[in-house]
Order: C-alpha cells, then structure tokens, then sequence
C-alpha cells in the first residue's frame, strides 16, 4: 500500500486488532492503516463522516466494509477511555 502512513496508524491497528471480533490478518494491516489515517484525519478536521463518507474511505483503503460497523464501534470506545 502506502509507505507513507504513519507507525501511529499501524499502533491503531495493533490495539483495534487486540479487540475486535474478526481478527486481523497481516495482510489487512496497511489497509486497515489507510483506513484509520483517512477516517481520524476527517474527525481532526472537524469533518462530518457520514455513512457514504466512511463507504468511500473503506473503499479507497481496501478494507473489508464490513469491518466499518466495527471500527466505528472501537474509535468510540477508544474516544472515551
């Protein structure tokens, strides 16, 4: 994928892989990376994420949309802790 995403991105990933229910394999890593940078970049930027919004970025990630539902799940606990 991308060389260019940050190792807190990959660290994201390390600790929503520890929690989620499907596990994550290495081959999802770099994707699940992108997907992270994209969405926390938006939540930065004050950006409303819609549920069309979060569709694109999976898709430009290369993540399974199915995990959309779960990721959003974990960045809210996450947020709160």
């Amino acid at each position: 994928m991308n060389n260019e995403i940050p190792l807190k991105y990959y660290d994201i990933v390390d600790e929503y892989s520890t929690e989620c229910a499907k596990p994550v394999s290495e081959s999802e890593r770099d994707a699940l990376a992108r997907y992270f940078q994209l969405l926390i970049t938006r939540l930065m930027n004050n950006e409303e994420i819609s549920e069309e919004a979060q569709k694109e970025m999976a898709s430009e990630a290369g993540i399974d949309g199915q995990r959309i539902d779960d990721i959003a799940t974990f960045l809210n606990q996450w947020g709160n802790e």
